[in-house]
């Protein structure tokens, strides 16, 4: 559309819009190119013949695209090679078609349906529906109140559990007797009277709601004086003497001694009646089970004690001190390695144990924790790596100065060097994917500069020939108009700074003079030398 010719522009465009000449249209030209796309469009449409006499209405109007509400019937196949609005213009209109279609199928079934119960209702005899609706309420209201009991029922269950065990741990005389007086309440309250009998279910549920709540509020009692209770006990605690507290101890040890007796008397009689009623084959089976065990634990315990001192022995090795080898042996390191080996012998396991818990175990929760480090930091370097790549990437597809200003080992005619770098240095290690995307950027920053400073320095150049020529000029153009250029660029300003300046104003009133005698003889002005003698020198 952009390759017109000349002649077809329209001159009347302004200033700012030549650039967009070649895509501005009359509306004529605009008017025919709508018309030819609405008649493509429309031939892709069956319109309906509602109409005799002008059976193409529909398709002579233009709103029929906008609101196909009746007109459109049908859509043909979409050609492979539309796209655009259009395409999409033809698709929606086809599931506008489609959901019209079953919009006007599901009416004709309803009102198809609609007749046949009417039909019935005519037919049949009149049926007592109230009744049946009745009935079903009540069976709606029924199941809703049991769903309801059976939630009050879990409730009040976990509420008679929890006062059972808060009642077991407080024995406090006044909170016993809060209880008998509140249980003597809800027993009066629970009371069932007449009104309540003739309510029934409904009745039931709100005894049951306001048990629930005086439940809560019980247990909400119970907690607090559990609470002050405890803060009894902490705050007697702190003044309590340390001989009370001995003799506490004593006794809560004699009660568990006396536990322990009693329960150990108990299951050894326990023990001895069943064997007496054991057969012969049952007790060697017992006895063979139990020096099956006795010789696994006796495996055990050697294993445990060879692992024992294979460990000691570790630790004893590694608290020797490290002794360097030395050329010639002599009598004296012979001596100092039987003492060695006798302070070796004589060295304490506790000792050998205590140096380990001190050195080596902290040693080695240091060197996990720098390994946790390590794989933290090597995990965040992954993530910020593959972050940096994903925005270089990025930026290099949307970026103009990569493609202006590639590297010159990525040029398809340097393949030949950078393959031959690659083949000498084998043994070297690959570059990182991100260093080689900076030195990209940073050689495609660094050539945009360079280029933009070379075209900087050469539009200085240019201007500064420019204004030469432009200065010479105007020095010709000023000697033909009999003029001084010099005055007419000189500086007001510098003028009052130099008469502040007693010699300056000396040296400059003395070529006043000069130049003013020197003006006063030649004559000034542009009609000076329209005398016969322009361009004569004397």
């Amino acid at each position: 559309m952009a390759d017109r010719p000349e002649a077809d522009i329209p001159t009347d465009i302004p200033p700012f819009a030549r650039p967009l000449a070649p895509y501005i249209r009359t509306r004529q030209e605009a008017l025919r190119i709508r018309q030819a796309l609405t008649y493509y469009l429309r031939s892709q449409i069956d319109f309906a013949e509602d109409d005799s006499e002008n059976p193409n209405c529909h398709f002579q109007s233009h709103l029929t695209l906008c609101v196909p509400q009746d007109a459109v019937v049908n859509v043909k196949r979409i050609p492979a090679e539309l796209t655009g609005l259009r395409k999409e213009y033809l698709q929606a209109l086809q599931a506008n078609l489609a959901a019209r279609k079953e919009y006007h199928s599901l009416t004709e079934k309803v009102a198809s349906a609609k007749e046949r119960t009417k039909s019935s209702k005519n037919e049949s005899p009149s049926v007592d529906h109230s009744s049946e609706l009745q009935t079903y309420l009540r069976l709606l209201r029924d199941r809703r109140r049991h769903a309801k009991l059976q939630v009050f029922q879990h409730y009040l269950q976990e509420l008679k559990e929890r006062d059972s065990s808060i009642s077991e741990r407080i024995g406090d005389r006044g909170s016993q007797g809060q209880q008998i007086v509140s249980l003597e309440e809800t027993e009066e309250e629970h009371k069932p009277t007449g009104r309540d009998a003739d309510d029934g279910i409904e009745g039931l549920v709100h005894k049951l709601e306001r048990a629930v709540i005086r439940a809560k509020a019980q247990l909400d009692r119970e907690r607090n004086l559990l609470d002050g209770l405890k803060s009894q006990l902490a705050s007697d605690g702190t003044d309590v003497p340390p001989a009370v507290k001995v003799a506490a101890l004593q006794r809560t040890r004699d009660e568990l001694v006396q536990w322990v007796e009693e329960k150990l008397v108990s299951v050894g009689n326990a023990d001895d009646a069943p064997v007496q009623d054991l057969s012969s084959e049952e007790i060697e089976e017992s006895t063979r089970l139990l020096e099956d065990q006795k010789a696994e634990i006796a495996a055990q315990y050697v294993a445990y004690v060879e692992a024992r001192k294979r460990l000691l022995d570790a630790a004893s090795r590694a608290c020797q001190p490290v002794t360097m080898p030395s050329t010639k042996p002599s009598r004296q390191s012979v001596d100092l390695g039987k003492l060695a080996i006798g302070d070796r012998s004589s060295l304490d396991p506790l000792e050998v144990l205590s140096f380990t818990s001190e050195n080596l175990l902290p040693l080695s929760k240091a060197q996990r924790a720098l390994a946790l480090q390590k794989n933290y930091l090597s995990g965040l370097l992954a993530k910020e790596r593959s972050t940096t790549l994903r925005i270089l990437n990025r930026l290099s597809d949307e970026s103009h100065l990569l493609p202006e200003y590639p590297l010159l080992t990525h040029q398809p005619r340097f393949k030949h060097i950078s393959s031959r770098h690659a083949t000498s240095a084998t043994g070297l290690p690959k570059p990182d994917e991100v260093v080689t995307l900076a030195e990209s950027w940073a050689f495609a920053s660094e050539a945009a500069a360079t280029n933009e400073h070379q075209y900087v320095e050469e539009r200085l150049v240019e201007g500064q020939e420019a204004a030469t020529d432009a200065e010479h000029v105007l020095q010709e153009v000023y000697n033909m108009l009999n003029q001084d250029l010099e005055e007419t660029l000189r500086d007001p300003q510098s003028s009052e700074d130099d008469s502040n300046d007693i010699w300056a104003s000396e040296a400059r009133s003395t070529w006043s003079r000069t130049r003013a005698t020197r003006s006063q003889k030649q004559p000034r002005g542009p009609w000076a030398k329209l005398n016969g003698q322009l361009g004569i020198t004397q």
